[in-house]
């Protein structure tokens, strides 16, 4: 009897020894800094650059996407510079455009927006979701220039540290301007 108790008491520990270590190894979280594009932003791996052609109601440009998982989540920063090709338009008609695309190209509805700066650079956070994903997302235009954190989860299985993404961007000194259209 006192033998089975030991052993309860052994696998027990082990048991509890095991969940521990599984909490502990989480991902390390990182800030990577792009100073071509002119911001940093802490991601739980090293996120891949993706260079895109996307079309918009000014035009064609090259959309530069640094994106990592995390388990089930998408996390993507992506920047596009459009130039000269908003003359013109006011930064809440560029958030308001974006916002649209990116609803529109996944195919979702709107669950709740509201406007939040970056320092003096207007922007907008919003989250949407479609009958797989749910997204969160905060824009911000800065110049001529518009940059997309968004956060990708499966439909009801929230990413815990979405804020700890999304409050990680900030911007840094460009080393290098895209040519202005």
């Amino acid at each position: 009897m006192q033998k089975q108790r030991c052993c309860r008491i052994a696998v027990s520990a082990f048991l509890l020894f095991v969940a521990v270590m599984a909490s502990a190894q989480t991902a390390t979280w990182k800030q990577f800094s792009f100073s071509d594009d002119g911001f940093a932003a802490t991601y739980p791996a090293p996120p891949d650059l993706q260079k895109k052609t996307v079309q918009t109601s000014a035009g064609e440009f090259e959309m530069r996407s640094y994106s990592a998982q995390s388990g089930d989540t998408a996390l993507i920063v992506a920047v596009c510079d459009y130039g000269n090709a908003v003359a013109g338009k006011t930064s809440d008609q560029m958030l308001l455009g974006a916002k649209n695309s990116t609803l529109s190209n996944s195919a979702s509805r709107l669950v709740s927006e509201k406007k939040i700066p970056l320092g003096t650079n207007p922007g907008l956070q919003f989250e949407a979701e479609n009958s797989a994903a749910h997204f969160t997302v905060r824009m911000y235009v800065v110049g001529t220039t518009l940059y997309q954190m968004l956060a990708v989860s499966p439909i009801n299985k929230p990413f815990n540290d979405t804020a700890r993404f999304l409050d990680s961007f900030q911007l840094v000194s460009r080393t290098k301007q895209e040519p202005q259209k």
